[in-house]
């Protein structure tokens, strides 16, 4: 079996980026991200305004020479820390490559990052009925947040402009 190596993609290298996108039409399709092939409009714009995004930070996991997994963070700030903190918007692996620790690799990668960054929390969203992500995240040190003496669960809202 091929050892899995975490990369920081450089989206500047056409076999980064065709690596990355063909991970993120995987992605896209899966049922748990609504089952639909990424559209041809975010195909043609996400690597040109990724690169462009100052706190974007990308990285791929390969199985030997063949790209299996990606991560999208994003460096954000908390006024309430006075420190950076790295939100992972995107990490998946293909189906295929599930349970041979690339999301824990993927996920080490990440922490290794806010640490050298003296981040003060790494953030994420996953879904309810993701069973499967969830007892990842649970084993790695993650929970659902909370704030205040009364430990009052937060709720991740958005409204779509």
């Amino acid at each position: 079996m091929d050892s899995i190596r975490i990369v920081k993609a450089e989206l500047d290298r056409v076999e980064h980026q065709q690596a990355f996108l063909t991970l993120m039409d995987l992605y896209a399709r899966d049922p748990m991200q609504g089952g639909e092939p990424l559209p041809e409009s975010v195909r043609e714009e996400l690597i040109p305004e990724l690169r462009k995004h100052p706190a974007s930070m990308v990285w791929l996991a390969y199985r030997g020479s063949e790209a299996v997994g990606f991560t999208v963070c994003l460096l954000g700030f908390s006024t309430f820390a006075a420190r950076p903190l790295i939100n992972i918007h995107d990490i998946s692996v293909r189906a295929d490559c599930r349970g041979l620790g690339v999301g824990k690799l993927l996920m080490n990668t990440i922490e290794a990052k806010a640490r050298e960054l003296r981040c003060c929390k790494i953030t994420l969203e996953v879904r309810e009925d993701n069973e499967v992500a969830r007892g990842l995240y649970r084993k790695l040190g993650f929970d659902r947040s909370i704030v205040g003496a009364q430990k009052i669960p937060m709720e991740f809202w958005q409204k779509k402009l």
